[in-house]
């Protein structure tokens, strides 16, 4: 009886040492590897750090069940091979604040990936390959803050991907192929401030996209395809402050095309290839506008001498005032009549009215006024 029980212990210390033994072991047989087998810089023995660097090591393919210890806050694979994350790729996870992805080759992310990354706020997965973004990839990410998706091949956007993740404040988009947007794709982040669509290839903003986002003050609409300004989808961003419309195929700034935009601070309309008409009350209401810059822009030959608003302005009953930078640089103008009541002008800081073919005559008489620092003299045509 006692020789029994000896055998039966026996056999529960090997079979205790054989699940030990499997536990090191992946599917394949062979011993699991950790992010200091293939090259991450690990920590020595004893020491504690909190930004892991797996940047440039050529890693193809991640071990799984990745367990990070309780003092990485930063996590980064920058620069790699990596094609494919799985459900299975991290198992813990819970002190990481920010993950670098970017510049790899990801096509796919498998959905509930990220679950363990209970503490994220900055995810990073630009410069890839992903085609869409489907509900479920972003699962477990209530904390996050910031989303940069820049630079993939994104077509397809479900708004319900976004619904884990609602205290989202920055969604950087640029530089996909999504060419349409729906109309409800921000529903799910009433806190987002800051969205980057430059390069989408968009021709139209729907008209009620920026309804669900009170609180954007940054977005960049540059290098797309629209012909005018969308006036109507912008009129519902009350708080915005940075707008950039930069590379679209405006030919002409209509009259109230920001009406309802009372906290603009900064406007660019740089590089407008097919821009040449400014029509009058185009700038009206822009009350907190400082920083002002239409540059670079070949055909711009007209910019109405009360563009920026006028006493019986239907638009407003302020007049705009750029009240610290004003750039008209490399832009078709011959002569321009003074936008700015001269009480205006002194507080400009730094005006660029340079590279134009200007007709020197009374109408530009104002501009040698102008006491703020000038990028380059004014030279007549």
């Amino acid at each position: 009886m006692e020789k029994k029980k000896e055998i039966k212990f026996l056999i529960l210390i090997w079979m205790s040492i054989k699940m030990v033994a499997c536990l090191q072991m992946d599917l394949s047989g062979k011993p699991k590897q950790s992010l200091c087998d293939i090259g991450c810089k690990c920590p020595s023995e004893g020491q504690s750090v909190i930004f892991l660097d797996c940047d440039s090591k050529d890693i193809s393919n991640l071990p799984s069940s990745i367990q990070l210890n309780g003092s990485i806050t930063s996590l980064s694979f920058r620069n790699n091979r990596i094609e494919h994350l799985g459900t299975n790729t991290f198992f813990k996870a819970d002190s990481v604040e920010e993950l670098d992805l970017s510049f790899n080759r990801i096509l796919k992310i498998d959905n509930f990936t990220f679950r363990p990354f209970k503490s994220l706020l900055i995810l990073r997965i630009s410069n890839n390959l992903l085609p869409d973004l489907e509900p479920g990839l972003l699962d477990g990410l209530s904390n996050l803050r910031t989303l940069e998706l820049g630079q993939n091949a994104i077509q397809r956007i479900s708004p319900l991907s976004f619904q884990p993740t609602a205290k989202l404040q920055e969604l950087r988009l640029h530089h996909n192929p999504i060419f349409e947007l729906p109309e409800d794709l921000l529903q799910y982040l009433p806190h987002l401030e800051k969205l980057d669509l430059q390069d989408t290839g968009l021709v139209r903003l729907p008209d009620n996209l920026l309804t669900f986002t009170p609180g954007l003050h940054w977005l960049s609409l540059s290098n797309n395809a629209f012909e005018n300004v969308p006036e109507k989808a912008l009129s519902k961003a009350h708080r915005l402050e940075c707008l950039d419309l930069s590379g679209n195929d405006f030919i002409v700034i209509q009259k109230g095309a920001f009406r309802g935009l009372s906290s603009i601070s900064v406007l660019y309309l740089n590089n407008l290839e097919r821009l040449s008409i400014i029509e009058k009350d185009a700038f009206a209401g822009l009350v907190k506008l400082k920083h002002f810059s239409c540059s670079y822009n070949p055909k711009l030959s007209y910019l109405d001498p009360e563009a920026f608003g006028s006493l019986n302005s239907t638009v407003s009953s302020y007049k705009t005032v750029p009240r610290e930078q004003l750039s008209l640089r490399q832009n078709n103008l011959r002569t321009l009549q003074s936008p700015f009541e001269r009480e205006s002008l002194s507080s400009l800081s730094y005006v660029d009215l340079s590279e134009n073919p200007w007709k020197c005559d009374c109408h530009i008489l104002w501009m040698k006024k102008l006491k703020a620092e000038t990028e380059e003299a004014i030279v007549c045509d």
